[in-house]
């Protein structure tokens, strides 16, 4: 039994009326939904939905089980973790074509070893997450640079992506960001120095992607 009178009313046609919106401001970069944790409370599927129909090619989640379920519903767009899976998630992420993030050498072995439990040929599309000062995940600069090489020794993976996160992109007076993009960069250029270039490079969430153009890449959040 209903204890409080309320409820959440979600306008879809908005929901998709933004995401065209803000896929406009960023073009030529790709826009990745994030529908993490219940598609902040919209619903991850009716969100997911509304945000492809607005431009979206991309969408993004937390866990393994929020792709999961995405994948139940018909929704066949690229769908990226952007957290680490748990190695005994590895065979979900296989088995329903997730996009993992990795920034460990443990979860790139797992995640190799589970394309060949799987019986996969084609390589496994994985992003690598740099923590350029968020402290949230991802690998400090000099573990990043490692363990995209060791994707690239993995003939079982494929390094699509490198990505990092902003702290403050909402505070635009705030140096931290251009700090924090000046030390992905850094990373970038490593790897590229050694032949290694990513096809999709991603930094901005909704706040970086308005306010700091220049951190739009391939991709935004």
């Amino acid at each position: 039994m209903a204890r409080r009178p309320v409820w959440a009313e979600i306008d879809q046609d908005a929901l998709r009326d933004n995401a065209r919106w803000l896929r406009d401001k960023v073009a030529p970069a790709r826009l990745c939904a994030v529908v993490k944790a219940f598609g902040y409370g919209h619903g991850p599927v009716r969100a997911a939905e509304a945000a492809v129909a607005g431009g979206a090619t991309w969408l993004a989640v937390a866990t393994v089980e929020e792709g999961v379920q995405l994948r139940q519903a018909g929704i066949s767009e690229p769908v990226l973790l952007l957290s680490e899976p748990v190695p005994a998630a590895m065979a979900d992420v296989v088995a329903w074509r997730l996009t993992p993030t990795l920034y460990s050498p443990g979860a790139v072995d797992a995640a190799a070893r589970a394309v060949v439990a799987y019986g996969g040929r084609a390589g496994l599309a994985v992003h690598v997450k740099v923590d350029t000062g968020m402290h949230r995940v991802g690998a400090d600069p000099e573990r990043a640079v490692a363990v995209a090489r060791d994707v690239t020794r993995r003939p079982e993976l494929v390094l699509e992506g490198l990505c990092t996160h902003f702290a403050v992109a909402d505070e635009p007076d705030d140096p931290y960001t251009g700090e924090q993009f000046a030390r992905f960069r850094t990373v970038v250029d490593r790897l590229a120095a050694e032949g290694i270039r990513p096809a999709l490079l991603h930094a901005a969430n909704s706040a970086g992607a308005i306010a700091f153009p220049e951190t739009r890449l391939d991709m935004v959040r």
